[in-house]
């Protein structure tokens, strides 16, 4: 698996002699967004972190390759053994949005060849079919591996890795044209899914050994839900009306999904929450970390439409118009004690 290694936090620890739970603890305290990397033999696995919490995982066992949960339970097995290495890589919050894409996507085209198909006219050809996905380019001999990210038909970030160095940004693309056409290459053609499957919600990587006691039910859940209901509605409403129907919702969901392992409960897969025209539903006792979970959420999600739609005002607006609401219903959120977990909005 490659992704970008130019921001090296920590590099070639041995699994012998480190401590994986005080490592993540670590990385949590540093609000770590980028990936943490486990190899041995035959076997790799990165784990994603965001702001210092696990997102998902991806695990590589020679052929087989799983992800989620499963990946995320596999690798925390894993990496008690010996002899193995790790690396801790940070990212921006835009890199690390994109790598996410690798999760899930499927394969549109595999194992194209250079001698038979042109790199820039394929990634035009893409672009014109408004492609949101990701083009993986091997080079021959061994000679180094790049990735091409076009989102919604448009080439947004491109990651060289060749000569034990990694690069990225946009204008690396030429460099990888170029580097394709000089040593030859193959290309495999990746489309992001907007329903992933899933079987089960996923489970956490524990930070430390020790079991966790099972969250406290919140009261009053009807009134909670009713007021997280209309917030979503509001900023649903200001997302969509710049861009169109449906936005929101997507992007949403991509986070929850991305999400999943640290609040399971969110999963959409997991048909226990879900938000559909300005109502949620929540099957079961809400969760003791409910509100800070959504809260998290909408966070993501604001935040990547801002980046994805490429506007700034995006998050004001949405702080404008949910102070607004909280305004409206401060006693009901005091009472709630939800303003904590509002804060980011109204800030």
């Amino acid at each position: 698996m490659m992704f970008p290694k130019d921001r090296p936090l920590y590099s070639n620890l041995n699994t012998s002699f480190t401590d994986f739970d005080g490592l993540l603890a670590d990385l949590s305290g540093r609000k770590l967004t980028g990936y943490v990397q486990v190899s041995f033999a035959g076997y790799d696995a990165v784990l994603f972190m965001a702001n210092g919490e696990p997102r998902t995982a991806i695990e590589q066992r020679d052929m087989a390759r799983s992800t989620g949960h499963a990946a995320a339970t596999g690798l925390a097995g894993r990496v008690r053994e010996k002899s193995g290495l790790i690396n801790v890589y940070a990212l921006t919050p835009e890199m690390l949005h994109l790598l996410l894409w690798t999760v899930d996507a499927e394969v549109l085209y595999k194992d194209l060849t250079s001698s038979f198909t042109n790199l820039d006219r394929l990634v035009a050809k893409l672009e014109e079919d408004h492609l949101t996905g990701y083009v993986e380019i091997l080079f021959a001999n061994g000679k180094g591996s790049a990735m091409v990210f076009i989102e919604a038909g448009r080439t947004v970030e491109c990651v060289l890795y060749a000569d034990a160095q990694s690069a990225s940004g946009p204008e690396i693309y030429q460099t990888v044209l170029q580097h394709s056409a000089a040593v030859g290459a193959s290309f495999n053609v990746y489309r992001l899914q907007q329903e992933a499957a899933a079987t089960a919600p996923p489970t956490p990587i524990a930070v430390a050994p020790a079991a966790a006691a099972a969250p406290a039910p919140l009261a009053d859940s009807s009134q909670l839900l009713a007021i997280w209901a209309e917030i979503l509605a509001c900023v649903e409403q200001i997302a969509d009306s710049l861009s169109k129907p449906g936005r929101f919702s997507a992007a949403f969901k991509e986070v929850l999904v991305a999400r999943a392992i640290t609040y399971p409960f969110l999963d959409p897969f997991a048909a226990e929450f879900e938000y559909r025209a300005g109502a949620i539903r929540f099957d079961g006792v809400l969760p003791e970390d409910f509100n800070r979970g959504l809260g998290d959420c909408l966070t993501d999600t604001v935040s990547r439409l801002a980046f994805q739609l490429k506007r700034a005002d995006l998050e004001s607006r949405v702080r404008t118009a949910v102070s607004e609401l909280t305004a409206q219903n401060a006693g009901l959120i005091e009472q709630l004690n939800l303003a904590d977990d509002l804060q980011e909005f109204v800030a």
